[in-house]
């Protein structure tokens, strides 16, 4: 169970964006839409350095933190490239997870802060989603593996697997925490399923999210250069 988990990146960041009133720039050409992890881990950076500054709830904690600039990266279903998840550390323990979007027509740059987290079982994880597929495709060939957010906020390994024989891809999806395999199949009422963040997030408009991620960047720079 993820604990004491916030939404700080789309709410109060665009407060605060609006309040410094920063201006827009203009749409960039498509080749520039993903975000490196340098650019990630300096928003990760500014915005915990200004919400320590302003005294935002639930960072009191937070001075004097630092963060691993080697972040987790999580993709989406559709195997593209999701957040980079950056680990919190205060004296050496785990005291919060930033993650940043890896792509910039996902909207505004910090999409989650996480207060006290759970470790995900990362290994565990994708070594089960790994011999599940060996075991039920016998005669297929695995592709890749890595960590997937399934079915927002979940978290869990996805092995795509190619069945030789039909020709077929198929998902393999095992939950992070609990290790239990998930079914690949929409999200219904009775039943937990898979859904793309890619997919909800774009029907709000790409260019919309674009400049949205532009305030972010700007707001992230103007946090920077006033730290010194």
């Amino acid at each position: 169970m993820i604990k004491n988990k916030i939404r700080v990146g789309k709410l109060v960041l665009a407060l605060l964006v609006c309040m410094a009133l920063i201006s827009v720039v203009s749409a960039q050409d498509e080749n520039d839409y993903n975000v490196t992890v340098e650019q990630a881990f300096k928003h990760a950076n500014a915005n915990m350095v200004n919400f320590i500054a302003v005294d935002a709830p639930g960072f009191e904690n937070w001075t004097g933190a630092l963060i691993d600039p080697k972040p987790l990266e999580l993709y989406d279903i559709n195997s593209q490239k999701l957040f980079y998840q950056f680990s919190v550390y205060k004296n050496d323990s785990l005291i919060g997870t930033i993650d940043v979007c890896a792509n910039k027509t996902l909207g505004p740059s910090i999409n989650d802060i996480i207060f006290d987290p759970e470790p995900y079982k990362a290994a565990e994880a994708m070594e089960k989603s790994k011999e599940i597929a060996k075991s039920r495709y016998p005669a297929g060939e695995i592709e890749s593996t890595f960590m997937v957010v399934y079915s927002y906020p979940r978290v869990g390994a996805m092995t795509l697997v190619k069945d030789k024989t039909a020709g077929d891809k198929h998902r393999i999806f095992v939950d992070g925490y609990t290790l239990d395999e998930v079914q690949d199949k929409p999200v219904t009422e009775k039943e937990l399923g898979v859904w793309s963040v890619y997919d909800q997030t774009l029907k709000y408009g790409k260019e919309n999210n674009l400049k949205e991620w532009q305030k972010s960047d700007q707001f992230a720079k103007s946090i920077e250069k006033a730290a010194g």
